[in-house]
């Protein structure tokens, strides 16, 4: 029948999309994926900027919480008309903030205030599944590349809070157990 619904070009398109359609749609997606994996994949980490103010007095032990912390300084000035109280601006990142009021106040008595603002995203310059493949990799950072690699770090530290899978062994020089015998 020449005049039916059924066989107008319009209901033919809406109905099916043809044969090769669920081809197109896999080799696209695998196409991406391979994309995506060509360059080594790398972490955003957000940061916070932080600045404190501390008198001259507790400097040392400011600088030695934000390094604790991971943060970098970015400059120090006296507040204008004292002479004695600092004002450090530096970055800190925020997976690393946790429990950094609290620590820099009880370091320095209470002397040193931050205060701390979300600033921007930083690429995490380690990629995170990196293993040591070269004889000089190898001599440098050793078999297991124990260094710290912030964003592996990063990565098992979310993996953990959320219940996946992390590839960590517990236990890295056992002995083999002896029991007493009676």
């Amino acid at each position: 029948v020449v005049g039916s619904p059924e066989s107008s070009p319009l209901s033919l398109a809406a109905g099916s999309y043809g044969p090769l359609s669920g081809q197109l749609i896999s080799s696209v997606k695998e196409a991406c994926r391979r994309a995506f994996l060509a360059q080594p994949p790398r972490l955003m980490a957000a940061m916070y900027t932080c600045e404190i103010q501390a008198n001259a007095e507790v400097l040392g032990r400011v600088y030695s919480v934000l390094g604790r912390h991971g943060g970098r300084v970015l400059n120090e000035d006296l507040r204008p008309g004292s002479t004695t109280v600092f004002i450090v601006k530096a970055t800190l990142p925020v997976a690393q903030s946790f429990g950094f009021s609290l620590e820099i106040r009880k370091r320095t008595s209470g002397l040193a205030s931050p205060q701390l603002v979300f600033d921007h995203w930083e690429v995490v310059p380690n990629d995170p599944f990196w293993v040591p493949n070269t004889e000089e990799e190898l001599l440098h950072f050793g078999e297991k590349a124990d260094s710290d690699n912030l964003a592996r770090l990063y990565m098992n530290t979310v993996r953990r809070r959320k219940g996946l899978v992390v590839d960590e062994k517990l236990v890295e020089h056992a002995e083999k157990q002896r029991t007493l015998m009676r």
